[in-house]
């Protein structure tokens, strides 16, 4: 009897060890399917923040920002795999530069500045940041929203400038004819007007930019809107609609590489729209 008791009594802990061990593992393998879980959604929230490019459609991505924190400029580019194409300019100058480089891993990029003749005349470096380190977009985890880094000059290295820049908007069309969607057939008459306009209006040239403005057009006079019929009509309330903070907000815009849509083509935030043949058809003043 002794020795059948103390076998049963073996049998039991034998069982129960094998017990505890099959719950261990089962503990661990539980807690290692959690883990790869866990790194599996990292590698996917970490997949999906990086910048991709543009496989089926063409997309106009509009930046503003600053070179060397002092000078404005517009930018547009097109991310196309990992090749990047696209022109920018000085809110200074106005004038066309063309770009042409590539992305890398998603995040870093390389850009040649050319002239009209096709030489190279500068380089931008930087990163599309995860992060915005000037805190525009907060703390949102970003992918094409912001773009930040170094500007040189072509043969020169050392002479580097920081430039930081944000995402605009984002339209259809090409860089040759962006302004297709409202109905324009040449995007250079219509930045030539919108250029005028805003020069005009920095200037005080009433009559130019009561010439610049499609008729009837509706602004807002006091405490109500009314109905401008005409050029006169506009100048004659010229003083009540161009106010110090509503010029301010024209010159401070960029005539160039506007955002756009059917209904028109913007400038800066929506101060002024333009019609399909570069004149005014909407004051927000």
């Amino acid at each position: 009897m002794t020795f059948n008791v103390q076998g049963r009594a073996e049998t039991s802990w034998s069982h129960d060890r094998i017990r505890r061990k099959t719950m261990k593992f089962c503990i661990r393998s539980v807690v290692g399917m959690m883990a790869l879980l866990v790194f599996a959604s990292m590698v996917t929230v970490s997949a999906s923040a990086i910048c991709r490019g543009d496989s089926d459609t063409v997309l106009l991505r509009n930046y503003e920002g600053t070179v060397g924190d002092k000078y404005p400029v517009r930018m547009t580019i097109i991310i196309n795999g990992d090749r990047i194409e696209g022109v920018y300019c000085y809110a200074s100058q106005l004038r066309s530069i063309g770009l042409r480089g590539r992305l890398i891993d998603g995040r870093r990029f390389e850009m040649d500045e050319s002239d009209a003749g096709g030489k190279v005349t500068g380089h931008f470096e930087g990163e599309f940041t995860e992060k915005d380190p000037r805190g525009t977009f907060g703390a949102s985890e970003l992918q094409c929203e912001v773009m930040t880094g170094w500007w040189n000059k072509d043969g020169d290295p050392s002479n580097k400038l920081p430039f930081y820049l944000t995402l605009e908007s984002q339209t259809g069309g090409t860089l040759e004819h962006r302004y297709s969607a409202a109905g324009a057939d040449h995007d250079e008459l219509i930045e030539r007007n919108a250029q005028r306009f805003c020069a005009a209006v920095k200037q005080g040239d009433r009559k130019t930019v009561a010439a610049l403005i499609t008729y009837p057009v509706k602004v807002h006079i006091g405490k109500g809107d009314r109905k401008m019929k005409n050029a006169g009509m506009l100048i004659r309330n010229y003083d009540a609609l161009f106010t110090l903070r509503y010029v301010e907000a024209i010159t401070k815009a960029i005539p160039k590489f506007m955002f756009v849509k059917s209904e028109g083509i913007m400038l800066g935030s929506g101060e002024v729209w333009f019609g399909p043949d570069g004149k005014v058809i909407a004051i927000n003043n």
